[in-house]
């Protein structure tokens, strides 16, 4: 009965094109999320016809849906992508990238001298062989003597930051069309403070405890968000700058997000010395073309 039922095309379904560790080894998640292939290595599936026309969906790529059932299409361990770190999501993105349109994949960068535009080519191979792995926790001693664990952002809230951003971008647009220079001033700061206060609960998200030394000399340690939401509203902003520079360098772990690239305008100092260029991980922009 088994292979009556037998699709006579099964032959030809698709089948795992490359296999890929991810930053967090998905130690940091439970069976709900993941699950860890015995080799620690995850099988990614190339994209089919129906998960090439859903990231062509706006909606569904502003909130996560379309990356999230892409990642679910493609790897078929990851249960709920949006639960994990972004770092780990950004590995199976570069992954299914390769596993659909090939190894190189053709990014733009524009020369930071001379603002010239260069096409250079990164191999998804070298760029996932490359990747770091997640520590258990980061911390750092700060100047004023407090220690501050923490962790990268939730793909969940890489989203949320990202549909602020856009909106931000809408309300530019938006305010560019006042005439009255008191309503375009105002609603440029509501813009302004919405986006702040995202990337503050983002930060206050990221910190996993602050540890301090109590009136006896005994550490202490405080994991309530509200105490910690606070402490970085009240503290001055030298101390805030040192906890938003240490939690960037924590949020930059995993796959390596840039690329040395040569500038081709042979009259620009960059085309012997070169620059860092960002590659973007953003769906939108890189799957195009595959």
């Amino acid at each position: 009965m088994a292979e009556q039922n037998q699709n006579p095309l099964s032959a030809y379904f698709r089948a795992p094109k490359m296999y890929t560790s991810i930053p967090s080894g998905g130690k940091f998640y439970g069976a709900e999320i993941l699950t860890v292939p015995d080799s620690s290595e995850f099988a990614i599936y190339p994209m089919t016809t129906k998960d090439e026309l859903l990231l062509k969906n706006p909606d569904a790529l502003l909130n996560g849906e379309a990356v999230a059932n892409l990642i679910k299409s493609c790897v078929p361990e990851i249960k709920d992508p949006k639960s994990m770190f972004s770092a780990d999501v950004d590995a199976l993105l570069i992954a299914i990238r390769g596993a659909s349109g090939g190894d190189l994949v053709e990014v733009q960068a524009e020369c930071p001298l001379c603002n010239t535009t260069t096409s250079v080519n990164v191999s998804v191979e070298e760029s996932l062989a490359k990747m770091q792995t997640l520590e258990d926790e980061y911390t750092i001693d700060i100047s004023n003597g407090l220690k501050i664990t923490a962790m990268p952002f939730s793909y969940a809230n890489t989203i949320k930051a990202g549909v602020a951003s856009f909106q931000s971008t809408r309300s530019m647009q938006s305010i560019s069309e006042l005439t009255d220079d008191m309503e375009r001033l105002s609603a440029f700061n509501d813009s302004f403070v919405r986006l702040a206060d995202l990337n503050f609960e983002l930060l206050v998200d990221s910190i996993r405890s602050v540890t301090y030394m109590n009136a006896e000399g005994e550490n202490q340690t405080i994991v309530d968000k509200a105490i910690i939401r606070e402490f970085l509203e009240n503290t001055e902003n030298t101390t805030g700058k040192e906890i938003e520079d240490f939690i960037n360098d924590v949020n930059g772990k995993g796959v390596k997000n840039e690329v040395q690239v040569m500038c081709t305008n042979e009259e620009c100092n960059n085309a012997t010395e070169g620059f860092n260029a960002p590659i973007n991980f953003d769906p939108v922009n890189f799957f195009t073309g595959t």
